[in-house]
């Protein structure tokens, strides 16, 4: 019961997200769905605003899924829009959450992650000189903290820059995921796809040592 008290934020997380796949697969299925289809392309910035302000909720408070619901969003306005809304929402929630993570702390984030994360954000420490690398490797290999990282990276005095830079650097990165997620959702690519998941845990295992002390 203790273990189950400590994760309970990553419980609501894992249900949330599980809840959301099985929410789009029953809504790729409706009737309704194509009609939707057509006005979020016909009202493309509107979506598009919605898709940034979620997004960037999403990584204030993360209980939201918002990795999946622009991931969903490949399915409505393609991969390319989808993705631009990750990175400014991204960008936005990031910066929000850096500088909270700086103000007020661990007070802040015993309120928003469980203590498992909060354990993890203690232990970390990153080399000044590598800030930006260890931060771009962080956002590139890492699921479970994810959100943590731009209020860690304000709690431990990573420099404004150097954060952001990298998250943007980051980015870059998820540009396969995106256009997999069009062939993913169409059923395609499966093998694919988790085959680079365990290429890229394989590399942070090798690699973190590098960055962090």
């Amino acid at each position: 019961m203790e273990h189950i008290k400590k994760s309970k934020h990553l419980i609501i997380v894992i249900v949330l997200a599980i809840a959301t796949l099985v929410l789009y697969f029953w809504l790729v299925h409706q009737s309704f769905f194509d009609s939707f289809v057509n006005w979020s392309q016909r009202y493309l910035w509107l979506y598009f605003i919605i898709l940034v302000f979620f997004k960037t909720l999403a990584i204030v408070w993360p209980p939201l899924p918002g990795g999946l619901f622009t991931l969903g969003s490949v399915a409505v306005i393609g991969w390319q829009w989808a993705f631009a809304g990750q990175v400014v929402g991204g960008l936005l929630g990031g910066s929000i959450a850096y500088f909270l993570g700086r103000k007020y702390g661990f007070k802040l984030l015993n309120v928003i992650f469980d203590e498992v994360t909060i354990e993890k954000i203690k232990k970390v420490k990153i080399h000044k000189h590598r800030e930006f690398e260890a931060i771009f490797f962080l956002r590139i290999f890492t699921t479970t903290i994810s959100e943590a990282i731009s209020y860690g990276s304000g709690l431990i005095g990573i420099h404004f820059r150097n954060f952001i830079l990298a998250t943007l650097c980051g980015f870059v990165f998820e540009i396969p995921l995106f256009y997999l997620a069009q062939s993913i959702l169409r059923g395609q690519n499966l093998w694919l796809s988790g085959s680079l998941v365990l290429v890229a845990g394989l590399l942070f295992y090798k690699l973190k040592g590098r960055y962090f002390e």
